[in-house]
C-alpha cells in the first residue's frame, strides 16, 4: 500500500491568512479614504450630541416645568388628605369617649337601680341639690362641664338657680320652652348629638347632649344631659398637627355650623364646590390658591377641613426649578467645550491612525518616520506606538506560521504512516489465520482470530468509547485465549443483560479485571476455578461484576489503596479503569473491591446509563 502527499505551502497563503485574523474586523470599520472618516466621524459626533444631550435637556426641562408641579400639587393633596383622615380620626376618638362617658354616667345614676333614679328626679333638699353638684362636677375633671336639665315636677321648695351660682343641675319650668338645641336632641331619642350652645352667659361652646328617658317607659323624657366645652378636648386634637404658615384648620357640624378653628385664615363652607360637599373625603385646588383637605365623619355627622395657601407649600418650587434650570444650562455648555475637545484631539488624529493604517500591508516594512503625534504621552501616543510593534509583530507571525504549517503538513505525513503499522499488522494475522487454516491447525488459527480481535477492538480506530457489545467481545476473545493457555484450570460463566450492551462505555475497561482475576486467582486451581462474568441494570446505573473463586488471601485495604492512587508502585491496570471511569463520569462512579463469601474477590465497576 503507497501513500502520496503533496505538500503546498505559500508565503502569501500564510500572508492572506494572518491578515484575515488579525487585521480583518478592523478593516472592515476603516473607510477607503481617510478624510471621508474624519468628516463621517465628526457628522457623528454633532448628530449624537444634539440627539443625546440638546435633545434630552429640552425635553427633560419641559417635563419638569410642565408636569413637576401637577405632580408635586398631587402629592402634597394627597399628603394633606390622609393628615386630615389622622386628624380627624383623633377628633373622633375624643368624641367618642365623650359619648362613651355619658352612657356611663346614665347607666351609674339614672338606670343601674330605681334609688339612683329617684335621686336625681326628686331632689327637694339642699344637701341631696350639693351632693347632685359634686357628682356633676366629678365627671367634668376633663375639663368639659356635665350639666342635667330636668323638667320642673312642682315639688321644689326653692329656686336653685337663685341659690347657687352653679348651673350643674337646671330645672325647666313646664312652661318655659325647650331651647333649640334640645328640641333637636330630643329627636335623636336618646343617641345623642354634638351642637354649637349659647349658655345664658352669652358664651358658646360646643356641646355634646342626649335625651335622659324613662327607665319604665321609653317614650317620656324626663331631663337631659349636656356635655359642655367640649372645645377644650377637641382643639388639642386640632393643634397637634404641625400645618404651613397661614394655614386654618375648621369643623363643621351637619348644619354647616363651624363648631371650632384653628389657625389664622377665615374660612365659609361655601367656598367649597358643591359636588366636593357631598364626598366623604377628598382635595380640591381653588383659583384663588388655596389647597382644601377635607373629611366626613358619618359617626357624629363632622366634616374638618384644612384650608392651606398654596404658596406655603409651593413657594419654593419655582425658585427650586429656575435653581435647576441654570444648573442645566452651565452643565450644557460643560458638555458642549467637552465635544469640541473631543473633534479636536481624539477625531483628528484617529483619522491620521486610519490613514496610516491603510498604508500599512502585511508582510512588508513600513516607515512610519517620526510623526509629531507619537511624542504625545497620553493615549493616543501610546497607541501610535502599540501600532508600530503591532506591524513588526504581524511580520514576525507571518514567518512563524510559515513555519507552523510546514510543520503541520509533516505531521500529518507521520500521522498517515502510523496508521499503515496496525492495518498491516492485521494483514500479516490474517494471513497466518488462513495459513493456520490451511494447515490443518484449527487451534492456532482460532487463537490467531482472538488476538486479531483483541487488538481491533482495543485500537477501535482512536475511540475512547465502544459499545459495550463490542467490550465484551473484546473480554471474551482474551478469555478464549488464556483458556487456550491454562487448559481445564477454570471455567466462566456469563450473566449479562443483553438490553444493556447498545450503550456505551470506556474500552478496554473489563479486560483488566479479567486479566487480575485469572492470574491472581484461578489459574492455578486445576479445573476448581471459577469465573463469573455479570452485567447488571441497578435503576440509573449498569454494574459489572468480575467474581473469582481464588483461594489465595487477598489484603484488601492494600487493593483499594492502589485502586485510589494512596499506592501507584503497583496495580497500574485497576488504578487506570478506576481514573478512567472518573475522568468520564465523575467521583461518583468507578470501581471498587470487595471479598466474596467463600473465598475470592469481587470487582465491580459503576458507570451511569448513557444513550448511544
Amino acid at each position: 500500500m503507497k501513500f502520496r502527499i503533496k505538500l503546498v505551502i505559500s508565503r502569501q497563503s500564510i500572508s492572506a491568512e494572518c491578515s484575515n485574523v488579525s487585521l480583518g474586523s478592523l478593516r472592515l470599520i476603516i473607510a477607503k479614504r481617510s478624510g471621508g472618516i474624519k468628516l463621517k466621524l465628526q457628522y457623528k459626533v454633532i448628530v449624537a450630541f444634539c440627539l443625546f444631550i440638546i435633545g434630552p435637556f429640552l425635553i427633560v426641562g419641559w417635563i419638569s416645568f410642565s408636569r413637576t408641579s401637577a405632580t408635586i400639587k398631587d402629592e402634597v393633596g394627597k399628603t394633606m388628605l390622609q393628615l386630615v383622615k389622622q386628624n380627624h380620626a383623633t377628633v373622633e376618638n375624643s368624641l367618642s369617649s365623650v359619648r362613651d362617658k355619658t352612657v356611663s354616667f346614665l347607666d351609674n345614676h339614672f338606670f343601674s337601680n330605681p334609688k339612683q333614679f329617684a335621686f336625681w328626679t326628686h331632689i327637694e333638699t339642699i344637701n341631696a341639690l350639693s351632693e347632685a353638684d359634686t357628682i356633676l362636677d366629678r365627671w367634668s375633671s376633663d375639663g368639659t362641664e356635665y350639666a342635667i336639665y330636668m323638667g320642673n315636677q312642682g315639688n321644689q321648695p326653692f329656686l336653685i338657680n337663685a341659690l347657687y351660682k352653679k348651673q350643674g343641675l337646671i330645672y325647666l319650668d313646664s312652661g318655659t320652652a325647650y331651647p333649640e338645641w334640645a328640641l333637636q336632641t330630643q329627636e335623636e331619642k336618646g343617641a345623642g348629638s354634638l351642637r354649637l350652645v349659647k349658655l345664658s352667659s352669652g358664651q358658646t361652646t360646643v356641646t355634646f347632649a342626649r335625651s335622659i328617658l324613662n327607665p319604665e317607659k321609653y317614650d317620656e323624657l324626663i331631663g337631659f344631659l349636656a356635655v359642655s366645652k367640649v372645645e377644650v378636648l377637641l382643639t388639642k386634637n386640632l393643634v397637634s398637627v404641625q400645618l404651613p404658615d397661614n394655614a386654618g384648620v375648621y369643623l363643621f357640624d351637619d348644619r354647616d355650623e363651624m363648631l371650632l378653628k384653628a389657625g389664622f385664615a377665615d374660612m365659609e363652607l361655601s367656598e367649597l364646590p358643591e359636588d366636593l360637599r357631598n364626598k366623604s373625603n377628598g382635595y380640591y385646588y381653588s383659583e384663588s390658591n388655596y389647597l382644601y383637605a377635607f373629611s366626613y365623619d358619618f359617626n357624629f355627622n363632622t366634616r374638618l377641613i384644612y384650608k392651606i395657601p398654596l404658596d406655603s407649600i409651593m413657594g419654593k418650587q419655582t425658585s427650586f426649578q429656575q435653581l435647576i434650570m441654570v444648573m442645566l444650562a452651565i452643565y450644557l455648555v460643560l458638555v458642549l467645550l467637552f465635544v469640541l475637545y473631543l473633534l479636536r484631539n481624539i477625531i483628528k488624529p484617529l483619522a491620521r491612525l486610519v490613514t496610516f493604517t491603510r498604508v500599512y500591508e502585511l508582510g512588508r516594512p513600513f516607515d512610519f518616520g517620526d510623526p509629531s503625534s507619537r511624542s504625545r504621552s497620553d493615549e493616543f501616543g501610546v497607541l501610535y506606538t502599540a501600532f508600530i510593534r503591532m506591524t513588526g509583530r504581524l511580520n514576525e507571525s507571518i514567518e512563524e506560521n510559515y513555519g507552523m504549517k510546514i510543520k503541520q503538513k509533516e505531521q500529518e505525513l507521520n500521522t498517515l504512516h502510523s496508521q499503515i503499522t496496525p492495518h498491516l499488522l492485521y494483514n500479516t494475522l490474517d494471513s497466518i489465520y488462513w495459513y493456520a487454516l490451511d494447515s490443518g491447525n484449527h487451534d492456532v488459527g482460532g487463537m490467531v482470530k482472538d488476538l486479531s480481535k483483541l487488538l481491533r477492538i482495543g485500537l477501535s480506530k482512536g475511540k475512547s468509547m465502544i459499545p459495550i457489545s463490542e467490550e465484551l467481545e473484546h473480554v471474551r476473545a482474551y478469555i478464549r485465549l488464556q483458556m487456550k493457555r491454562y487448559p481445564g484450570n477454570f471455567e466462566v460463566f456469563w450473566d449479562v443483560d443483553e438490553d444493556l450492551e447498545v450503550y456505551k462505555m470506556p474500552k478496554v475497561t473489563i479486560q483488566p479485571l479479567v486479566e487480575n482475576a485469572i492470574f491472581h486467582g484461578i489459574q492455578s486451581m486445576d479445573g476448581e476455578g471459577h469465573l463469573w462474568v455479570r452485567l447488571k441494570r441497578v435503576e440509573d446505573e449498569i454494574h459489572i461484576l468480575v467474581e473469582d473463586n481464588g483461594f489465595i488471601p487477598v489484603n484488601l485495604d492494600k487493593l483499594l489503596m492502589i485502586v485510589s492512587g494512596e499506592i501507584d508502585d503497583k496495580g497500574y491496570g485497576i488504578r487506570n479503569v478506576h481514573q478512567r471511569i472518573q475522568l468520564h463520569y465523575g467521583d461518583s462512579y468507578g470501581l471498587s473491591y470487595r471479598l466474596r463469601e467463600g473465598g475470592g474477590l469481587i470487582a465491580t465497576i459503576v458507570i451511569p446509563i448513557h444513550p448511544n
